[in-house]
């Protein structure tokens, strides 16, 4: 398959993965308020929304429920968000040391990562925006503002997904706290009531549904240079390539970590 068929399927996918990104933004929210009111009744009415007797529920306990939901809107548009960001400075600042550039280049080291974008035609939008200030070239010009404006959209939905990701984990770790009578307490319990291999299974899934919910912001953290955006540039792309492997044979065969240009 040519690279140029490469990189429009890759353009494609990424299209088709923002849906996807957006159908999961609006089950986590979904999630979100599920685990929010099963909180509520576990703190006001020691109950759980599988076990709560709606009919029971007096005036007094409606008026709690309501307060509730107004820490609900707090929480999810200000205390989560503060929260966020604070832990999120914390645990960039860990992924951004030695320990964190090390462990990532000993996943996928950078250069590799690197090349075989090169050699689907596309190269890091900075440089192709660098390139065409230098040759004055509008063409290109047009081509990395749309680029950009196809980042700035992924990287805020993105963003967006990780922070919602990011309340819904606090709204869970609440009802754990609570799960002497919340949905996570009931859940545990069944759990527990397989026992043997089928019990390990069924915590395993659990634990497996818990890091699906958790990833959008474990990922972020994981990466924290969403701005490093690509797009196809087959000539500029054959250029990087090339360097690579002049560099390559220069230090004997070593995979050289691509320097052109800066990054965003």
């Amino acid at each position: 398959m040519e690279a140029g068929s490469i990189a429009k399927e890759t353009v494609e996918s990424g299209f088709r993965l923002l849906d996807k990104v957006i159908e999961f933004r609006f089950a986590l929210a979904l999630l979100s308020v599920a685990v929010a009111l099963d909180v509520a009744l576990a703190g006001i009415a020691h109950r759980s929304i599988l076990t709560m007797d709606w009919p029971a529920l007096d005036a007094g306990m409606v008026a709690r429920l309501g307060l509730a939901a107004v820490a609900y809107v707090l929480w999810m548009a200000v205390l989560a968000s503060v929260s966020y960001y604070a832990v999120q400075r914390v645990l960039s600042s860990l992924a951004d040391s030695r320990l964190g550039s090390a462990l990532r280049c000993a996943v996928e080291p950078e250069c590799e990562v690197a090349e075989r974008r090169y050699a689907w035609g596309r190269v890091r939008v900075n440089d192709a925006k660098l390139r065409a200030l230098k040759d004055k070239d509008t063409f290109w010009m047009a081509q990395v503002e749309k680029a950009e404006a196809r980042g700035r959209e992924v990287e805020n939905e993105m963003t967006a997904l990780a922070r919602l990701s990011f309340s819904v984990t606090g709204l869970m770790l609440m009802d754990w706290g609570l799960r002497e009578h919340s949905m996570a307490g009931e859940i545990a319990e069944g759990l527990g009531g397989y026992g043997g291999r089928m019990g390990d299974v069924a915590i395993l899934g659990l634990c497996a549904i818990v890091f699906v919910i958790a990833f959008p912001w474990l990922y972020q953290v994981w990466n924290p240079h969403p701005r490093d955006a690509w797009m196809d540039h087959p000539e500029l792309a054959k250029e990087r390539l090339e360097a690579i492997e002049e560099e390559r044979q220069r230090r004997g065969g070593v995979c050289p970590v691509p320097s052109f240009g800066a990054r965003r």
